[in-house]
C-alpha cells in the first residue's frame, strides 16, 4: 500500500518535472544578478608600475572607517571633560572594553605596548562592520535619477567580507609582533 503510494508520487514529480509545458512555464529573470553586487568595478582607474590601484566601493567603505575612526578619536581627545557627554561616555566604555580584553591576555608591559594598535584595529572594524549596514549610494550597475541626475542606487557591503581586508589586517599585526 505504501509502497504503491511512494511510486504513485514519484511518477506524477517526474511527469511534472518532464513536462515541456512546466518548462515552458518558467519565467526566468535575466536582469536580476546578485553576485553582481560582488564585483567591484573600478571608478578611478589607476595603475602605479603595472600595478592596478583604482578606487572602486571596497576602496571607499576602508576609507570611510579610516576616516570615521580617526575623526571620531581625534574629536573625543580634544572634548574630553571631567563630566563627560554622551559621546566621551561611550569611548570610555569602548576603552574600558578594549583594557578589559587586552588585560585579561598579556602582561602588563604588552598591554602597554600593544593597547593603542589593538584599540584602532578594533575601532575600524567596528566602523567597517557598521558601515556595512548602511545602504550608500554604490551600485553604479544600477543608476536611479534623482532631479534628473544620474545617481548609484543604494546597496549594502561590507568592507570586512572582502578577503583582502582581513588579509592585510592581519599581515599588519603579524608584520608589528614579529618585527
Amino acid at each position: 500500500m505504501i509502497r504503491s503510494r511512494l511510486f504513485a508520487l514519484a511518477a506524477t514529480v517526474a511527469a511534472v518535472l518532464a513536462s515541456p509545458s512546466a518548462a515552458l512555464a518558467l519565467n526566468i529573470n535575466e536582469s536580476y544578478q546578485p553576485q553582481n553586487e560582488f564585483e567591484l568595478l573600478p571608478w578611478v582607474n589607476i595603475e602605479i608600475f603595472g600595478i592596478d590601484m583604482s578606487i572602486n566601493k571596497a576602496v571607499f567603505y576602508v576609507v570611510m572607517a579610516s576616516v570615521l575612526s580617526c575623526v571620531t578619536m581625534i574629536y573625543v581627545g580634544r572634548k574630553m571633560q571631567m563630566k563627560p557627554g554622551r559621546l566621551q561616555a561611550t569611548v570610555e566604555a569602548y576603552y574600558g572594553l578594549i583594557e578589559q580584553i587586552t588585560r585579561g591576555n598579556l602582561s602588563g608591559a604588552m598591554v602597554r605596548r600593544w593597547f593603542p594598535f589593538l584599540a584602532a584595529i578594533f575601532l575600524f572594524i567596528w566602523y567597517s562592520n557598521m558601515l556595512g549596514y548602511l545602504p550608500l549610494p554604490t551600485n553604479t550597475e544600477h543608476m536611479v535619477t534623482i532631479f534628473g541626475i544620474e545617481v548609484p542606487s543604494l546597496a549594502l557591503y561590507a568592507a570586512t567580507a572582502n578577503i583582502s581586508v582581513p588579509l592585510v589586517l592581519t599581515l599588519m599585526v603579524v608584520i608589528s609582533y614579529h618585527f
